[in-house]
Order: structure tokens, then sequence, then C-alpha cells
């Protein structure tokens, strides 16, 4: 028989690892073409937002109620079918349940929804 030998390979060496550059503020980057006032002259300055509270125009602050007689149209067959479509297409995407009937029928109602709102 043959004697066949296992080469054991030293797996504890560590191997370096890369030295990471860090650059301060006074130092211009490298291959940037410039000082650091040159970069902060071409920046050019972002306007800061206001604060975080906002003031609501004047159409939403008031209701504008509509009489009862004037009720809200019923949505195209077409507006209904394109809806119905989107709808279909996210439930098989996401293997959710239903059929067309749900759909035409969630579309519907979306859509009255949304001009209900208006």
């Amino acid at each position: 028989m043959s004697d066949k030998r296992v080469k054991v390979i030293n797996i504890d060496k560590s191997v370096p690892k890369k030295t990471k550059i860090v650059q301060t503020k006074n130092q211009a980057r490298p291959g940037a073409g410039g000082s650091l006032a040159e970069a902060k002259a071409r920046k050019t300055p972002h306007p800061r937002r206001a604060g975080t509270s906002r003031k609501k125009p004047e159409t939403e602050s008031k209701k504008i109620s509509m009489p009862p007689e004037a009720g809200v149209a019923d949505p195209s067959d077409d507006a209904i079918r394109l809806r119905a479509y989107f709808i279909s297409e996210r439930r098989r995407r996401f293997a959710l349940p239903g059929d067309a009937e749900s759909d035409w029928l969630e579309a519907k109602r979306q859509l009255l929804f949304e001009a209900d709102r208006r």
C-alpha cells in the first residue's frame, strides 16, 4: 500500500488589514485638483427648511359641504376596468387570494372613495 500523507496548512496566519486613509478637514482630497477653499466655493448651499410646524392652506382648513342632492356620479366602466387590472396585477404578484369580481368591486370602492374625498 502506498502512504498518502495529508499536507497540513497553517490557517492561523493573519492577513494584514488594509489601512484606512483618514483626512482632516484642512486636507484636500487627493486628485481633487484644488484646495479645500476652492471646493467650498464650488459647492452650492442648500436652503434650510423651515420648522416642523406647517401652516395649513385655507382650502384645507375650511370644509365645503355639498348639498345631498349633488351626489357623486359613479365612475366610468373604463376607469374601474383600469383600476381593477392594477389591483389584479398586485394580487397576483403577492399571491393574495381573490378573483376578477372582487378586483372589480375593490376598484369601484376605491374610485368612489377618491371621488367622495374631492
